[in-house]
């Protein structure tokens, strides 16, 4: 399986005829865009437990990023997990399209569709798939909701590139949750919405922390508006030379069936991570607790080592996963196997 954001950006498969399901309407689809760690995978968890009586069917890049209680799964088939509450979890294998048909022509009906996008997505290729005529008879784009990090939203604010993503990421949505809230003062809060005030108009912001915000406001709003997307289409701070996800970042991965020292990896990634790592995230294999997954996830200065449910019949291995710009895989592949357990390396200073 690959990590969400090694994966190629969503991008349609090439249709020479319309896709029709005989006796559908079109399903509504909400997009969630946001940069890495601004929390969308934590949205989805809220969704995927809560009570809103809709079968929804979610489409992700990083299918093992959804945290979903024993209780509530059903069976897994290959990408799809089934949920007992009706709804449905699927991996984006291939391209968007053909996700969303798989899912779309199940025998039990989806009642919606909530995408996730990966956090170097750009947003307007995302909306002109759903709007292309070949799929108006399979799918309507309901709403656009993009999660950002307050506490992150300014870090390595002399990329200029990288501020023009997360730009056009708040930029063509119709909904900013600004998670995280609770990181900051409201001072900082202010200079927020003032900064996307200055050059984007017409957002509507709703705070959140931990994404706590109520499903109403989420699914089924009808909150799309294609002359809201023209007028950002015509927008000189959302267009020009946009490169792509490949050609702005770079991704590493990292794999060890050795187990980690906790101190040292917490240590370590909290002291020594290139600043140039935008995000980093994995499942680790611990020493001090050799039975029980843990969880890494690291964005900016915050980093969390969680323990998760224990391997079970899983062999026990270590999949980290980081993206940035301008780093050094060899020297990050040290920085980790100094970690491990069973190292013989200089302690970390």
């Amino acid at each position: 399986m690959k990590p969400e954001d090694e994966r190629p950006i969503l991008a349609p498969g090439p249709r020479l005829t319309p896709i029709e399901i005989p006796g559908r309407d079109p399903v509504p689809v909400t997009l969630l865009t946001g940069f890495l760690g601004a929390g969308k995978t934590t949205l989805l968890n809220r969704i995927l437990n809560g009570e809103h009586g809709l079968r929804v069917g979610v489409l992700v890049n990083d299918f093992g990023s959804i945290n979903i209680d024993a209780e509530l799964v059903e069976g897994v088939e290959e990408n799809t997990i089934n949920l007992t509450n009706g709804c449905v979890c699927c991996e984006i294998r291939d391209d968007l399209v053909n996700s969303l048909e798989q899912l779309l022509t199940r025998d039990d009906v989806i009642d919606y569709v909530i995408l996730e996008a990966s956090g170097v997505a750009e947003p307007e290729g995302i909306v002109m798939t759903f709007l292309n005529a070949r799929y108006e008879k399979l799918l309507r784009l309901d709403s656009i909701t993009c999660v950002v990090d307050a506490e992150a939203i300014f870090t390595h604010a002399e990329n200029e590139e990288l501020t023009a993503l997360k730009l056009r990421q708040i930029g063509f949505a119709d909904m900013v949750l600004l998670n995280k809230v609770d990181l900051v003062g409201p001072t900082h809060l202010e200079v927020i919405e003032d900064w996307i005030g200055q050059h984007l108009q017409r957002i509507r912001i709703v705070q959140a922390q931990r994404c706590d915000v109520p499903l109403e406001i989420l699914l089924a709003v009808g909150r799309f508006d294609p002359a809201h997307l023209e007028a950002q289409q015509q927008n000189p701070e959302l267009v020009g030379d946009q490169q792509t996800a490949s050609q702005l970042f770079s991704t590493w991965n990292y794999e060890s069936d050795q187990p980690f020292s906790i101190e040292k990896l917490e240590t370590m990634v909290r002291r020594q991570l290139p600043a140039s790592i935008y995000r980093c995230k994995g499942i680790v294999y611990c020493a001090e607790a050799p039975e029980q997954r843990h969880a890494l996830q690291a964005v900016g200065r915050r980093t969390e080592l969680t323990p998760l449910d224990d391997w079970g019949t899983r062999p026990p291995r270590t999949r980290i996963v980081a993206i940035g710009t301008g780093f050094d895989p060899g020297e990050l592949t040290e920085l980790f196997d100094n970690c491990l357990a069973e190292t013989t390396s200089n302690p970390i200073n």
